[in-house]
């Protein structure tokens, strides 16, 4: 199949890397289609912006549902890139803070794959795109939740992958170092604080959001994105930038105390 044919579902499209991807398939041919929680006022330059909540049944259901109607029943593509963070020590997220995570970061991805599959698998033909990251494979302090849904979000694909090979289906991971959005200043804090922890979350805390406001432009993940689109069966993972790239090989090939000297080192903890 041409690249420029291809129907595109890229969610949370509106800023980052999202828009970034959705901008770059619409200028190669793709049919896109972008989603927002708040879609009033807003436009994607070259696709079509629906409204989806991917914590709501029935708001992905509605979602499938208009591009189904619109493509006669065909998605060739799911960019699940809607997540957000949560910045505090592990013992400081609550359970409650923990489960509205994961419903963004792990079970929203669920809810879209499972509402998209039945369209791929009447056509015997798909790639569904999971983002994840660093954090993916390096559980980093003050963030364990958020690399704790990462975590999960690589089993996840991995065996997702093994399931739909036979049915021509590719599911892949996607996993870039920082890159400059707006993701550091809107993610989640935790509401408890605990003394012990504040000098340390505080200076994890600055040292993220500067790494994400530093970080690369998000049109190199949309490369990588457009590269896993054209593809005839894509690779399993995709790091992106030389953070992720080396944090991979660094988790492959090093003892894991000196792996886990070097997280500590490169978070700012000595």
């Amino acid at each position: 199949m041409r690249t420029e044919a291809k129907v595109i579902l890229v969610t949370g499209a509106t800023s980052g890397i999202g828009k970034a991807t959705a901008e770059l398939l619409a200028s190669k041919g793709c049919r896109v289609f972008g989603t927002s929680r708040d879609p009033v006022g807003k436009s994607g330059r070259g696709f079509e912006l629906l409204q989806l909540d991917v914590t709501s049944d029935s708001s992905v259901a509605a979602c499938v549902d208009a591009v189904a109607e619109r493509t006669g029943g065909r998605i060739d593509v799911l960019h699940n890139n809607a997540g957000t963070g949560i910045i505090g020590a592990a013992e400081e997220v609550t359970p409650e803070e923990g489960m509205k995570l994961f419903q963004i970061n792990f079970f929203g991805v669920m809810r879209m794959t499972n509402a998209v599959l039945p369209l791929m698998r009447a056509r015997k033909a798909g790639t569904v795109i999971n983002m994840s990251s660093s954090g993916g494979v390096a559980a980093l302090p003050f963030a364990a939740l958020y690399c704790a849904t990462k975590f999960a979000l690589e089993g996840y694909t991995e065996a997702l992958r093994h399931e739909l090979r036979p049915l021509n289906i590719a599911a892949v991971v996607v996993a870039p170092g920082p890159v400059s959005t707006p993701a550091g200043d809107t993610a989640m804090r935790a509401e408890r604080h605990i003394p012990e922890y504040a000098d340390r979350r505080k200076k994890a805390d600055a040292l993220s959001v500067r790494g994400i406001r530093g970080g690369m432009d998000p049109r190199r993940v949309a490369e990588t994105i457009l590269k896993v689109v054209k593809d005839d069966w894509p690779s399993p993972r995709y790091p992106v930038g030389l953070q992720s790239r080396a944090t991979n090989l660094a988790h492959g090939l090093l003892p894991p105390s000196t792996f886990e000297a070097a997280v500590r080192w490169g978070a700012g903890l000595g």
